[in-house]
This record gives C-alpha cells, structure tokens and sequence, in this order.
C-alpha cells in the first residue's frame, strides 16, 4: 500500500506559486526599472543638445554685442558730428580767422578731450547765458557798456566732455595761449557717466580779439 502525503504536495505547490508570483514581480520592476533609465537618458541627452544650443547661442550674441554697441555708440556720434559739422559750417560762413582758429582749436585739444559741440555766439546770446566775461557788465538794467558802433564782439562755445579736470584744465591753457583769442571762461564743468565710465562733461566760451576797421 502506497501512503501520499497530500500537505507536502500542496505546501510545493503553494511555494512555487509564490515563486511565480515574486518572479512576475521582480520581471516588471525590472521592467519598469530600464523604462525609467531608458525616459532618463533621453531626457538627459534632450537637455544635452538644449545646452549645447544654447551655448551656440550665447556665443553668437557674445560675439555679436561688441558690434551692436559699436552701432549704437555711432547713433550717438552721429547727432554729437552732425551738431559739431553744423557750428563748424556756421564758423566758415564768417570772416574773421575761421579757418585758422579751426586749425588751431584741433591742435589745443589734447588727449583726454572730446569736443561734442562748436557753436559761433554774439553779445547778446552770450548776455542771454550770463557768461562770466569781466568785461561784460550784468547789472539790473542789464547795460553793457561796450561800444555798438564799433567791431561786434565775437564768441565760441565749445562743450564736450573731458576724462578728468586735468585734461580740461590743459584744453583751457591751450586756448588762452592761441594769440587772437583774448579772453576764455570754462562756464560749467560737472561729473556724468558715459558708458559706465566717469567723464567730466565742460562747457567753455572764447572771444575773440575784435579786428580794428581798416584804414
């Protein structure tokens, strides 16, 4: 007579239906697992090439910025040449040493100076500014005791920016010793940024000595 023992067949068959169901359990978390690596590297390789994109570009605007500036900074140049073309247009217009105080003026300006402005004035525009000239007398009746029948007075504004007092004060020297010019005021000098640099913004006003009528 064959016995059986029926629980160890069952306890077997138990196990190994655990095993299955473990195995089942680990094939899709494994499963789940090289899906998530798989979504990760090519998140991981997509940000690669977004990077690398965006370095390209940063890179052509890095390269292209230095341009742009050189192109707004000549917008800006181009208003300051077309002020300075227009005094220096309405200087040739005149008679009196014109082309020689254009020559000289170019010459008196020294490094560290840039003109931005050249402007031909009279009495009475000079009288308007309250110029400081000592032989201009501002009082309350506002006379001036100058002969108006004689030679008119003759001025030149000069404004532009310098990069320090020093530069301004040797541009002034420079005017006083042109010999045909009799009297020089630096009538406004004060600190601005330019660019992110700190400039000396001036404005400076010449006579000229007057032209004796000829005999």
């Amino acid at each position: 007579m064959i016995t059986i023992n029926l629980y160890d067949y069952k306890r077997i068959v138990r196990d190994v239906g655990i095993q299955k169901k473990l195995a089942m359990v680990a094939a899709a978390s494994l499963v789940v697992l090289l899906i998530c690596c798989g979504t990760w590297m090519l998140q991981k390789m997509w940000i690669w090439t977004i990077e690398g994109e965006l370095s390209e570009v940063q890179a052509k605007v890095a390269a292209a910025t230095p341009d742009y500036n050189a192109v707004q900074q000549l917008k800006k140049q181009q208003g300051q040449y077309t002020k300075i073309i227009t005094g220096i247009d309405k200087l040739r217009s005149d008679q009196a040493r014109t082309t020689e105080f254009l020559e000289d003026m170019g010459e008196a300006v020294p490094e560290g100076v840039w003109l931005t402005s050249i402007k031909q004035m009279t009495m009475k525009e000079i009288q308007g500014k309250k110029v400081p000239f000592l032989f201009i007398s501002y009082d309350k009746k506002g006379q001036n005791n100058r002969n108006k029948k004689g030679p008119k007075d003759k001025f030149v504004e000069l404004k532009g920016v310098g990069m320090g007092d020093q530069s301004i004060v040797h541009f002034l020297e420079q005017l006083r010793s042109i010999p045909y010019i009799d009297a020089v005021v630096l009538n406004m000098s004060k600190r601005q940024w330019m660019d992110k640099q700190p400039v000396q913004k001036f404005e400076i006003y010449c006579h000229f000595i007057k032209t004796k009528p000829a005999a």
